[in-house]
């Protein structure tokens, strides 16, 4: 199965690059970075760490890339994420992507063309905790206040994280009620109102990923956390759902997750 990444020289895009080249179920097809970088032509290898050439060049051609590719792979931003589904809607070529802020995509319009599966985050922990955190909502019903709280590394942009929001997301639907953003920051005129989920965001350092979801009341706190140690994490994952989605839905445009995957 030959697999393109786009955004290979990216925290995540190297990280993927190098469990592809130690899969033997998978190839790297192709591996794109921006058209400016000075890497463009070189051999991906030294790129990632190998002394050696591994035969791929880095390229600037998400064309060139999806043409020649059984599923891509995406962790970029989120105007590159647009091109890269308009390309994956012209090859019919599979896409996963782990492209975060994109909140004003209507991903739905171009799965209905081709097989893409999205996740705002490709660790298979993660989602694990976003299936516990649905039953213990329905477990516990309306009478905990819950919050969520999240770090990242201090270069990270969108906030909160998109694995926060599909946390918040998974409460709300559990809960039959409204998802929308609150309580980024109390201050003395305002309590917390009863119903909302709460929201806390901190940045600082090279943290990769903390995610903890708390369901308070007046006599007990429950806390469900994800720790992520290694970037390793979410590249397997995403390596494991693009085999997923090649070998189950290649044939079946539609929007997946890593739900569907687990």
């Amino acid at each position: 199965m030959k697999v393109g990444v786009i955004g290979c020289l990216g925290r995540m895009g190297k990280k993927i690059l190098s469990e592809l080249t130690t899969n033997t179920n998978v190839e790297v097809a192709g591996a794109v970075a921006r058209a400016d970088s000075k890497y463009v032509g070189l051999d991906i290898g030294p790129i990632i760490g190998h002394n050696f050439n591994l035969g791929i060049k880095v390229t600037n051609s998400i064309s060139d890339v999806f043409k020649s590719s059984d599923v891509v792979i995406d962790f970029t931003t989120k105007e590159c994420m647009l091109d890269c589904l308009k390309a994956a809607v012209k090859f019919k070529t599979p896409l996963v992507s782990g492209t975060t802020g994109i909140e004003s995509i209507d991903l739905k319009k171009y799965a209905a063309e081709v097989p893409i599966l999205w996740s705002a985050n490709m660790s298979v922990g993660v989602n694990v905790l976003l299936k516990l955190v649905q039953k213990a909502t329905e477990l516990l019903g309306n009478e905990y206040d819950v919050e969520i709280w999240e770090m990242h590394h201090s270069l990270k942009k969108d906030s909160p994280s998109g694995t926060a929001i599909e946390l918040g997301k998974a409460i709300a639907s559990a809960s039959k009620r409204d998802f929308e953003f609150n309580q980024y920051l109390f201050n003395s005129s305002n309590i917390r109102e009863k119903g909302r989920i709460g929201f806390a965001v901190s940045r600082g350092g090279g943290v990769i990923g903390d995610h903890s979801v708390m369901f308070v009341n007046s006599d007990e706190r429950i806390e469900l956390n994800h720790k992520a140690i290694d970037r390793t994490a979410f590249a397997k994952g995403a390596i494991q759902a693009a085999i997923w989605l090649y070998e189950n839905k290649r044939e079946t445009p539609g929007l997946y997750s890593m739900h569907d995957m687990i």
